[in-house]
């Protein structure tokens, strides 16, 4: 049986969510998910491969359609998930007090996050921390390196519209508030900073 979503029209994150909801409800089969725009179905997408699923898109006119199956996980691949662990960035600066000293900070910290073991899963970027990962940026070229090392980089898409910076990214992807919570929630350890 193949479960249907109509999210054509609904703001980020609600096909997000509501798609997380279908694929909570069923152990394995199919759903199936419409939206209206190339982020939407990127988002929607990025969760099911999350959750392990196989996704197909297919585009419809200007609707895109993504197909989503879930399999049934057994107990010993649950036991063997990894531990994870998540950055999260919520400022271009690092630190509090001095702004000079903070951007010191920032540059010297990613750099040095290569070199540590264990490295962290993913790195989340939020509110001003987001101008890192944007042209002109000073840590650009350390956080490709942290992106071909295999750390997925979230960036807020809100924050990103906020100071009109979308058009402007060179690293990570562009998240959804639904990604974020869920990749934090979902994180054995939060590192803030």
């Amino acid at each position: 049986m193949t479960k249907k979503i109509d999210a054509r029209g609904l703001a980020c994150p609600q096909p997000v969510v509501l798609t997380k909801n279908a694929l909570d409800e069923i152990e394995e089969g199919i759903v199936e998910v419409m939206v209206d725009n190339e982020p939407a179905s990127e988002n929607v997408s990025r969760l099911a491969r999350n959750s392990r699923c196989n996704v197909e898109i297919t585009k419809e006119g200007k609707n895109y359609i993504v197909r989503i199956k879930k399999k049934k996980e057994s107990q010993k691949e649950e036991q063997g998930k990894k531990k994870t662990t998540s950055v999260f960035v919520s400022s271009d600066t690092m630190g509090k007090g001095d702004d000079k000293l903070g951007k010191i900070l920032i540059r010297a910290f990613f750099p040095t996050l290569l070199e540590t073991e264990p490295q962290p899963n993913k790195l989340i970027f939020m509110n001003s921390g987001v101008k890192l990962t944007v042209e002109g940026s000073e840590v650009i070229d350390p956080l490709k390196k942290i992106e071909n090392e295999g750390m997925e980089i979230l960036v807020c898409g809100t924050c990103l519209d906020f100071f009109n910076l979308k058009d402007k990214i060179k690293v990570g992807h562009i998240s959804n508030m639904f990604e974020i919570v869920d990749s934090l929630i979902n994180s054995d350890k939060i590192l803030s900073i």
